[in-house]
């Protein structure tokens, strides 16, 4: 007999898809696919994770800044080029009701490492992240695998600029 012969069986499998889509989710975000909510202090406590490891360049971008969507290949490039030694950290500044414009992005680019999205007072989190940030977007910061910042800046900038930045951060 064929399991998908009987009716209930049949209305049973779709039911068990449905059911099992949030372990989906949970999955998907633990491998870095979702966004994870971020204060200034949390972000802070992220990058200290890598200190002695790798390497750090954090990028505060948003999907409506447009010299934040023309750097960020170069930027997910980055990352693939230098795996071992550096660790891109994205932050999204878009706002609550663009998440998901923020995501799609991410998904298009394929960003496979936890990235984050930014949330509580913008002002406390800009202060976290450095003092000579205005909170113009796109804002980047390089730090070295000692935890030192190499640089940082506002603006965008072009892949040899980010790649000289990372060769100092990796051997400083």
């Amino acid at each position: 007999m064929n399991i998908f012969s009987n009716q209930k069986t049949r209305f049973l499998f779709p039911l068990l898809a449905l059911l099992l889509m949030p372990f989906h989710e949970i999955d998907a975000q633990a491998n870095g696919q979702l966004l994870e909510n971020v204060t200034g202090n949390e972000l802070q406590q992220v990058i200290d994770t890598y200190r002695g490891e790798k390497a750090v360049l954090i990028n505060v971008w948003a999907t409506w800044c447009a010299p934040c969507v023309e750097e960020f290949p170069e930027i997910v490039r980055l990352q693939h080029n230098y795996p071992e030694n550096l660790q891109v950290i994205f932050v999204s500044g878009d706002f609550d009701e663009s998440r998901g414009k923020a995501l799609a992005f991410l998904k298009e680019h394929k960003v496979d490492w936890t990235t984050y999205f930014k949330v509580g007072d913008d002002q406390e989190f800009i202060e976290t992240i450095s003092d000579e940030w205005s909170g113009a977007l796109p804002f980047t910061k390089v730090i070295s695998i000692n935890g030192e910042v190499i640089n940082s800046w506002e603006g965008s900038a072009d892949y040899e600029k980010f790649e000289r930045n990372i060769k100092i951060a990796i051997n400083p």
